[in-house]
């Protein structure tokens, strides 16, 4: 792109950050206006508030820009109906926003910066009395294009599409420790494709929910590369609708949990696929299908998993698969395929318990012991379960069972 034709060019500048705000979204307002374009941030950086997008506008960020949240609150507006149960965070804005608009775009080579300062991260506790705005955020909107830009600094929840459709989200970077710092969430959205995508994030990677109970259908996730303490690639626990037609394959899956499907709040997981995947984890359960109630004491069902495919994966890590169900069985139809698991460690003699997903989940305290027993894979009111072709090696490999399950279920030879 040529800097010097561009009709929209932003250089950078020493304002004050709410005058170059209006600058940038005077540019972005005149484009839409006049029927669409393009509006461009020069190299150097641009110090803002929040920035709203309008439908046919892309925002270029030119080699060498960097777009940096200001350190104001008051600059940025915070959004109506947020429920901070759900969301981790007392107020809820963003850096660069969008409401109902179609054809919207971010590319470039540039930076967007939430300003977070890796080195000065503070504890889980401390992070939530703390104004912390998305990086972007938007809601209802079709046609969003992500290309090609780097995010660093998450204070939260970084790219958080919600009721989206028809996104494309390719080669992003991110580097952010902070805590909520997720990376992608697809909340809500239909006919997404995230690929060639660098994300290491102080939470989920990727994570798919449904906080208001709209559907996430139709979502691809490919060749990337994940790097996280908490889950790489993750649905739910926020889960009051349906996550159908899920595929995520040839990725590089690093740090805790690489592959978590959580349903906790009455909705359904169907038709998920994961294939060729690689897990490069410390995690005690990499691998995690959980389908238990939020809150045990509430009477509410957590919903169903069915139709769950993972096959064609290699694991090195000292962990193992757990697979849970209410008693009542709406876990069904599994199958784990072509998996080959390196061990690093033996079992400990006191193995950890289920990870829970979220700070907001309550378990039974008199619920049995599952993790005590010594089997690869723990699978608790699972019907319709299948493993076909394992290979466990290393470590205690051959004190293991392979499967635990207090339903017969059958391994194919």
């Amino acid at each position: 792109m040529s800097l010097e034709h561009s009709p929209h060019l932003i250089e950078s500048s020493a304002s004050a950050p709410s005058a170059h705000t209006a600058r940038i979204q005077a540019a972005i307002d005149t484009a839409h206006a006049s029927g669409g374009g393009t509006v461009v941030l020069g190299p150097g950086v641009h110090v803002c508030g929040s920035i709203t997008l309008k439908s046919g506008v892309e925002l270029h960020l030119a080699h060498g820009s960097r777009l940096l949240a200001a350190d104001d609150s008051s600059l940025f507006p915070t959004f109506e109906g947020h429920d901070p149960k759900l969301t981790a965070n007392k107020a809820f804005g963003a850096l660069l926003q969008a409401r109902g608009a179609c054809d919207i775009a971010i590319t470039g080579s540039g930076t967007v910066d939430g300003g977070g300062a890796w080195e000065e991260a503070p504890d889980w506790f401390s992070a939530q009395s703390i104004f912390r705005p998305s990086m972007a955020y938007f809601e209802g909107c079709s046609g969003v294009r992500i290309e090609s830009v780097s995010f660093v600094g998450a204070k939260w929840w970084c790219l958080h599409l919600r009721r989206c459709e028809q996104v494309r989200l390719h080669g992003l970077r991110m580097r952010h420790n902070w805590p909520n710092s997720d990376g992608i969430d697809p909340d809500g959205c239909r006919n997404v494709i995230i690929s060639d995508c660098d994300l290491t994030c102080g939470d989920d990677c990727i994570v798919a929910k449904s906080t208001q109970g709209d559907d996430c259908e139709n979502i691809v996730v490919t060749n990337c590369v994940l790097t996280t303490p908490c889950a790489a690639f993750k649905l739910g626990t926020e889960s009051k609708g349906a996550f159908r037609n899920i595929t995520v394959s040839n990725c590089v899956l690093r740090g805790d949990v690489g592959f978590a499907l959580y349903m906790k709040d009455g909705g359904c997981m169907e038709n998920i696929q994961g294939s060729q995947l690689l897990f490069d984890t410390s995690s005690a359960y990499p691998i995690l299908i959980d389908a238990m109630p939020r809150d045990y004491a509430s009477g509410k069902a957590a919903g169903t998993i069915r139709n769950v495919r993972l096959g064609g994966c290699s694991v090195r890590g000292p962990g193992r698969a757990w697979i849970e169900g209410p008693p009542e069985g709406t876990v069904e139809n599994i199958r784990l395929h072509d998996i080959d698991w390196v061990l690093t460690a033996s079992l400990p003699e006191s193995p950890p318990a289920k990870p829970l997903g979220s700070a907001r989940v309550r378990l039974d305290p008199d619920r049995p012991a599952y993790e005590t027993q010594r089997a690869q894979v723990i699978a608790v009111h699972v019907r319709g379960l299948r493993l076909d072709n394992w290979s466990v090696n290393g470590a205690d490999a051959a004190e293991r069972a392979l499967l635990w399950s207090n339903t017969p279920q059958k391994i194919p030879g």
